[in-house]
C-alpha cells in the first residue's frame, strides 16, 4: 500500500513512483530505490565536537522501516552514501535495524562516503557495487559528469536536490526535490541531517518538490 501524496511517472515504459518519503519506487521490479542517508553522520560530528542532532540516525532508520512495511520491496537499491564516516555505534543501530529485515535483498551502488571495510557490508547481507543496469536504467550515485547513453535514463543521487519556492507573505521555502527527465532522475538525499543543492528548474527537466509530506508536480518541463 502507498503512502498518500506519491505520484506517478513513466519513464522508458516503465512506471516509477515518486514517495514524499524521498524515494522512488519501481513498480515493474518492486524496487524501493533511495540515496544518500548519510547514516553515521551526527554521530561523526559529535565526536568532533560539533554539535548534531542526537537521534537523527534513528529517525532515519524509524523511516526506512515504516516505509518498508508499507510498500513490501522485493529489494532495496541504496544509491551511495549509506553510510558517511568510519564505524561507529550508528553502524551498530543500521545492524540492529539489518536483523529485522533479514529477508530482504539490499544492494548498495557505493557512493563518495561509503568507506568502510567490505566486511562490514557483509556482516550485514549487503552487496556493493560501483554501478547497477537494469533494464534501460542504469544505477550511479553521482550521474552529474556522466554522458547521456541513449535509451538510458540514468537515475542518481550525490548532490540532495532542493528548490526554492515563494509562499505566500513572500516567504521563501527551500525544500528537497526530484529532479525528473529521461536521461535523468536524481533522487532527493533520504537522510534528514544533509542539507540541500539548490537546482535551477529549465525546459528540459520536471522539478518535484516535497512539501508536507506529499510529492508536488511543478510541470516544469515543456513537452
Amino acid at each position: 500500500m502507498f503512502p498518500t501524496g506519491t505520484v506517478n511517472i513513466t519513464i522508458r515504459n516503465q512506471e516509477l513512483v515518486l514517495l514524499p518519503q524521498k524515494a522512488l519506487f519501481w513498480q515493474d521490479k518492486k524496487y524501493l530505490i533511495l540515496s544518500d542517508l548519510h547514516l553515521g553522520k551526527t554521530g561523526h560530528f559529535r565526536k568532533s565536537g560539533i554539535a548534531a542532532p542526537g537521534k537523527a540516525n534513528l529517525k532515519n532508520l524509524d523511516r526506512l522501516s515504516n516505509l518498508v512495511d508499507d510498500i513490501q520491496p522485493q529489494k532495496i537499491l541504496f544509491l551511495g552514501d549509506l553510510f558517511h564516516s568510519s564505524a561507529n555505534r550508528e553502524w551498530f543501530q543500521f545492524e540492529e535495524w539489518r536483523k529485522a529485515f533479514s529477508k530482504l535483498d539490499i544492494l548498495l551502488v557505493s557512493g563518495n562516503h561509503d568507506q568502510l571495510h567490505k566486511s562490514f557490508y557483509q556482516s550485514a547481507a549487503i552487496e556493493v557495487t560501483e554501478n547497477f543496469e537494469a533494464g534501460n536504467f542504469l544505477f550511479v550515485h553521482d550521474g552529474t559528469d556522466l554522458q547521456k547513453i541513449p535509451d538510458k535514463t540514468i537515475i542518481s543521487g550525490h548532490i540532495h536536490p532542493g528548490v526554492k519556492l515563494k509562499g505566500k507573505g513572500k516567504q521563501r521555502l527551500r525544500l528537497p526535490c526530484f529532479s525528473i527527465s529521461d536521461q535523468q532522475i536524481i533522487l532527493p538525499a533520504f537522510g534528514e541531517f544533509t542539507g540541500l543543492h539548490i537546482i535551477q528548474p529549465d525546459e528540459n527537466r520536471k522539478i518535484f518538490p516535497i512539501v508536507e509530506n506529499s510529492v508536488i508536480d511543478l510541470n516544469t518541463r515543456t513537452e
